[in-house]
Formats: structure tokens, sequence, C-alpha cells
């Protein structure tokens, strides 16, 4: 039996597959938090989100007449976000290569600078170690690791068989340990 959110949600659905503005609208407003979440573990910026989130949700409703449901919504832009932020990673690595590195960043003033600059870059730090994993070894540590799903919830989502994610998320593991310079165990 289907619910009345259930329902609601596919007559929103239906109503923004055929250019409903306002259907739109109220998926933009039922997803954008759960996007932006993803987006922001994924690439640990938050001033990149509000773009990034944009660009998810412009790509989601050019393609929203070509939805057929295989999926759940959400499913389907987890993927749609998930390949926006593989080309941020992408376009940030290029960056990243033109721009002297040495230049730093303008620090922001704290309570406790020391700590700060020391969380600050040890966020860095990872961060940089996560781009230069490969982006299929980067999105299984990401949704294992860091958004805290499960292997089918993360197979579904990154459209890999379990084993696959699995074997990722423990090489990831293991190339973000050796980049950091931490034990590695595998379990």
């Amino acid at each position: 039996m289907v619910s009345d959110g259930d329902d609601d949600e596919a007559n929103v659905l239906r109503a923004a597959q055929r250019g409903d503005r306002a259907a739109q609208s109220q998926l933009f407003t039922r997803y954008r938090e759960r996007v932006a979440r993803q987006i922001l573990r994924m690439v640990g910026d938050p001033s990149a989100v509000d773009d990034l989130v944009q660009e998810v949700f412009i790509a989601a409703f050019t393609a929203l007449p070509r939805f057929r449901g295989d999926a759940q919504l959400g499913t389907w832009l987890h993927a749609i976000a998930t390949n926006r932020t593989r080309n941020w990673w992408d376009s940030q690595r290029r960056r990243r290569r033109r721009e002297d590195v040495a230049a730093g960043r303008p620090s922001e003033p704290q309570d406790d600078p020391e700590s700060d600059l020391v969380a600050r870059q040890q966020r860095d730090h990872l961060y940089a170690a996560l781009a230069d994993l490969p982006d299929k070894l980067r999105e299984a540590f990401i949704a294992r690791a860091i958004e805290g799903m499960n292997l089918i919830d993360a197979s579904a989502a990154l459209g890999a068989p379990i084993s696959t994610v699995s074997y990722r998320t423990r090489r990831a593991e293991q190339l973000l340990c050796a980049a950091l310079g931490l034990p590695w165990r595998a379990s």
C-alpha cells in the first residue's frame, strides 16, 4: 500500500518532470539540505557547497524528464552530486597544479589560533590526501566512512557491486593511512 507521503512525492515528481516550476521548487526544498550535506562531506569546503548544490539541481531538473524511477529520487540525486563533486575535485586538482601551494591562504581569526592552525592543517592534509585518491576509491570511502552508508546503500548510490564498494573502501583507507603516516590494519 502506498502512503499519502509516497503518493504526494510521486505527484510532485511527475509535475516536476513536466517542467512545473512549483513542483521543482518543492523537490529542491525537500532534497537541498541532504545534497548539501553530502557535498560538504565530499569536498570539505563550505564555500563550494552552494555552487555545487545549484549545479546538481540544474543537472537534475534538466535530466528529470528522462528519470525513469529505476532508483529512488534521493539515490539519483546522490549520483548526480557525486558526479558534480568529481568534476569539482578535478578542477581543484588542476587549479592546485597551477597555483603556488606555498602561497598560503589568509587565516581567519580564532579564539585559539595555535590549535585552530593545527586543526586546519590536519583537515587540509586529509582533504589533500582525499583529493589524490582515484575518484572511485574516494567516492567509496566518503560514502562508507564519512557519510556512514551501509554497503547496500553505497552500492546503489555509486552504481557498483557491494564487493567492489567494499574493496574500494578498504583500498582508500590503506592509501589514506599511508598518505597521512598512520598505521593501517586490514579488518
